[in-house]
């Protein structure tokens, strides 16, 4: 009795044992998911807005351009008469700014360090319009008399002894342009400059187009040489062959944009038209295309960061992102095409303003509203209504992370933004999407770049791609060769050879896969990329000695046969194909010079035009084979072993031979087990790191290719998490890459269990 009642306990402990390391996993494996699915979640949050908060403008003082510091501590109004007025707008109580309530009036200067005044203008001279670069480093100052002036503001951050900030604004100012001889008021300015050259172009008040170059060059010779151009274009657009059916209609320009390259001017007339021209030639500016890009009037023009997209907004609130591609029709071999259209504001647009930080923007309209915008995801992240007035200005913070806008009523409006993600989509993610640069929709993933104004590239399709093309041609060489050893070692090999064979197969599952990578990478990758022809004939030559070894074994005497103990005949294949790749290897350097020209890989490229790389999937296939297949031969040895002796003696005695028997009975008995087998096998290609990232060249492409890379999921983080900064978007992409490898497997493993209960419940009856 005290025995039993001993079982007994020791029975239900284990149960409980068992059942509680069961229910750890499950919830460790549950913890894991909510782990991933929290870092995953703020990709797709929605913006968080703050409050608006507006102040009065004292009617004396008229606002020509605001911009703020990224702090929101030393923010700047720039004033029609030359003033500069400094100001903390999310605490503008704070000294040394006078004290200001929310709906107060701004009827002092608000000063951080002293009233500060552009020095350069004149007492007569008002600001008539303003420049921003798309960077948003320098402004230009357009004047009533028809000059320039080039501005750039800066802050000096320095901390006091209780370690409190001290921001202290600077303003660069650079000598004063003179555009137009008659010193007519400017409505319009573009302005851009590049070390010490500079492009100009401004639209004066009785409707001319000009242009200003500034150009400096260094000679042995005669040292600094510096040459001033002045051009007007007005004449070009009037001829241009787009206005030849009314060529004296007038030409009203509402907006010009120059890039920060110095190359191209664009200016956009009420008649909706971009006109594009060609400005590398300073002292020869021309027109080389006309683009309509709108049916009502281009009301704003800006580029995003890199001065590659340009922006455009029309009457209609329709807003557009345009960008050169390559056309060989084109006059430059350039053509600006029309590449993300993004939602309607409905009303016109009024002012734009691109982030400093990506390819975001802000833009006003004539309602009164003001929009947050990103061109690669083709997103409209929020619309916030800041006034009942049209919005006459909108800026940007640095960090993208406040808006400060006028509107008509000399109405001050700041907020807050919290917008960490605005790049993410669906499309971004998963879809084709026009990047800067490219000639057509592509997947890619380039996640970082040599410049800040590079445009991050995040699409996952390149990247499941690469990891299934890895899993299938890994699994096309393990499959075949591990099922059929299993099948062979349990019902043919003799079992004193099993018993070395096995454990040996067995102990090649504990090779660590950066040994496997760094054999495959470094050793196998060069030696195969000499060999190709000798890879590819193996693979007829081989199976063929195979079967005619067969043929020959059986032809044999059976006087002959009996000296070898059955099961042990593989033995014999040996030396057969150690001959048979030493045939081939030899007949390499012949093969190479009669199929493909003395150089398989130029072949291979003026033929097909295909790239070799030296690490690619072949490379990957065998060493990433080479770790799958003690997994998948063990399993299906051992369930293969498991069938039931009396099934097999059962199928021999009724007059089956030892192959049909196998086939017939035992395969489908054990087919459970061996697809269980494979589906590990799948499990363990699908998320192996190092042999591919230590294999491959790690290269994000959707190719089938043999012989070039790719990059899996899995060697991407291992690639890039090192260096994503956490919380950036790159890093929760990253956990997103990591969530889909996880759901992936699981549904993988899950769909496996139910094939193979639903297998095992069908054979079961044999």
């Amino acid at each position: 009795m005290i025995s039993n009642r001993r079982k007994r306990l020791i029975d239900k402990a284990a149960r409980w044992v068992v059942t509680a390391g069961g229910a750890a996993i499950i919830a460790w494996l549950a913890a894991i998911f909510i782990f991933i699915a929290i870092e995953v979640y703020p990709l797709f949050g929605k913006p968080k807005i703050g409050e608006v908060i507006s102040f009065k403008i004292d009617g004396d003082f008229r606002p020509a351009a605001i911009g703020m510091d990224e702090y929101h501590e030393s923010s700047y109004i720039i004033g029609e008469d030359g003033r500069v007025f400094f100001f903390s707008p999310k605490n503008p109580s704070t000294p040394p700014s006078p004290p200001l309530q929310r709906g107060g009036i701004l009827s002092a200067p608000l000063e951080v360090g002293g009233l500060i005044r552009l020095v350069k203008l004149d007492a007569s001279s008002k600001i008539t319009s303003v420049y921003r670069s798309g960077d948003n480093s320098r402004l230009a100052l357009g004047t009533s008399d028809g000059r320039v002036l080039s501005v750039k503001i800066t802050y000096k951050i320095n901390y006091d002894s209780n370690n409190k900030r001290i921001i202290e604004p600077e303003i660069e100012e650079n000598n004063l342009i003179q555009i137009t001889t008659e010193k007519l008021p400017i409505k319009l300015l573009a302005f851009t400059e590049k070390e010490s050259d500079i492009a100009a172009t401004v639209y004066t008040e009785d409707g001319r187009l000009l242009f200003y170059g500034r150009k400096t060059t260094e000679t042995l010779l005669e040292g600094i040489k510096t040459e001033e151009f002045h051009a007007d274009l007005s004449d070009q657009i009037t001829n241009h062959k787009s206005e030849i059916q009314n060529p004296k209609s007038e030409i009203k320009i509402t907006s010009l944009a120059i890039d920060g390259f110095l190359e191209n001017l664009y200016a956009g007339a009420e008649s909706g038209n971009i006109y594009h021209f060609d400005i590398r030639e300073r002292s020869s500016p021309k027109l080389i295309n006309t683009i309509k890009a709108s049916s009502s009037p281009i009301t704003a023009l800006s580029f995003l960061l890199g001065d590659v997209s340009l922006v455009a907004g029309d009457g209609e609130g329709g807003i557009n992102i345009w960008f050169r591609v390559r056309d060989d029709t084109a006059e430059t071999g350039w053509r600006l095409k029309k590449i993300h259209t993004l939602k309607s504001q409905g009303k016109a647009v009024t002012s734009i303003s691109p982030s400093v930080r990506g390819k975001g923007f802000l833009t006003a309209s004539s309602d009164g509203t003001v929009s947050s915008h990103f061109a690669t995801s083709e997103q409209t992240r929020f619309i916030i209504q800041h006034s009942s007035k049209p919005i006459s200005m909108v800026s940007y913070a640095p960090k993208n992370d406040g808006i400060l806008s006028i509107d008509t009523e000399n109405i001050l409006h700041y907020q807050t933004v919290n917008d960490p993600h605005p790049e993410i989509s669906f499309k971004s993610l998963f879809g084709k999407v026009w990047y800067e640069g490219y000639e057509k929709e592509e997947y890619v993933w380039q996640s970082t770049g040599g410049t800040d104004d590079f445009e991050s590239k995040f699409s996952l399709l390149p990247l499941i791609y690469g990891t299934l093309k890895g899993t299938i041609y890994a699994l096309m060489f393990a499959i075949p060769i591990a099922v059929l050893g299993a099948i062979y070692t349990s019902l043919f090999m003799n079992p004193w050879l099993k018993g070395i064979i096995k454990p040996v197969i067995e102990i090649m599952a504990a090779l660590p896969s950066v040994v496997l990578g760094f054999l495959a990478g470094l050793w196998l990758a060069p030696l195969v990329e000499k060999r190709i022809p000798a890879i590819i004939l193996m693979l007829i030559v081989l199976p063929f000695l195979s079967i005619l070894s067969s043929l020959l074994w059986r032809s044999l005497p059976l006087s002959l046969k009996r000296r070898f103990n059955s099961g042990n005949e593989s033995l014999l294949l040996i030396p057969v194909f150690i001959l048979g790749m030493i045939i081939c290897v030899w007949m390499n350097y012949y093969i190479e010079n009669l199929l493909f020209t003395g150089d398989f890989r130029n072949w291979y490229y003026n033929t097909l035009w295909l790239r070799y790389d030296q690490r690619n999937a072949l490379i990957v296939g065998f060493a990433m084979g080479f770790a799958v297949i003690p997994l998948i031969f063990t399993i299906s040895e051992d369930a293969l072993s498991n069938v039931p002796k009396h099934l097999i003696s059962g199928s021999l005695a009724l007059g089956a031979t030892l192959w049909q028997t196998a086939v017939r009975v035992v395969l489908a008995s054990a087919s459970p087990g061996i697809f269980s087998a494979i589906m590990i096998g799948f499990g363990r290609a699908v998320g192996e790191t190092m042999i591919v990232l230590m294999a491959t060249g790690n290269t994000p492409i959707m190719e089938w290719n043999i012989f070039n890379g790719f990059r899996t999921l899995s060697a991407n983080i291992a690639v890039e998490i090192p260096e994503a900064p956490a919380g950036s978007t790159l890093y929760r992409v990253l956990f997103l890459a990591a969530l889909l490898l996880f759901i992936v497997t699981f549904m993988i493993n899950t769909a496996a269990e139910v094939v193979r209960q639903r297998l095992k419940k069908k054979y079961a009856q044999l």
